[in-house]
């Protein structure tokens, strides 16, 4: 039997998250089934297992994932522009496919999962920490408080308005009142 190469297995696990993130998007946490995402692979469910014991495993991996796509939207959002045009354009960017809910749904298994709050909290950190940088701007070290405050701000506004927009609220309303409040908070 021949031995499977440590870059075939990350490769292989990219894959289950990416499907991953899809099923849950598509089916939130609590329906979702690994045989779902077995399915949308093409694999069979124990292919799954041998990656990821679980459901709430395989969650947590896909949620430690999430600070490093923020940060690598708001990179590309950036791209030489001030920051309310980054600002705009990450909401755009990130907003390219509509929001489905799955976070507001995580958030209430972490009220009852201690194993998936800690995660949860865990990739918040490392996302306010990421926008806590960008808000201090290029060659800054350490974090002022007054920078963790704003990406504080930043994040629960961001939060706030995309339950907005899964409760169905217009997303040229909802992308004004980011635009307007980031640009705000930003040049106090």
């Amino acid at each position: 039997m021949p031995k499977v190469v440590p870059e075939y297995k990350e490769k292989a696990k990219e894959r289950i998250l990416d499907a991953a993130l899809q099923v849950f998007s598509q089916k939130g946490y609590y329906e979702t089934r690994m045989e779902d995402i077995a399915d949308r692979l093409g694999v069979s469910k124990r292919t799954l297992y041998l990656y990821y014991k679980n459901k709430e495993e395989l969650y947590k991996a896909m949620s430690a994932r999430e600070p490093m796509a923020v940060s690598s939207m708001l990179q590309s959002c950036l791209s030489g522009r001030e920051a309310g045009l980054a600002c705009a354009n990450f909401f755009d960017f990130s907003t390219k496919v509509p929001p489905t809910g799955l976070e507001f749904e995580i958030i209430a298994a972490a009220s009852r999962n201690p194993d998936l709050k800690k995660a949860e909290r865990e990739a918040m950190e490392r996302t306010l920490d990421i926008v806590t940088k960008f808000i201090q701007g290029p060659g800054k070290k350490g974090g002022s408080a007054d920078a963790q405050q704003k990406a504080m701000i930043i994040l629960a506004l961001y939060r706030g308005l995309m339950a907005d927009l899964v409760l169905g609220f217009k997303k040229a309303d909802v992308r004004d009142a980011w635009v307007r409040a980031t640009d705000l908070l930003l040049r106090s």
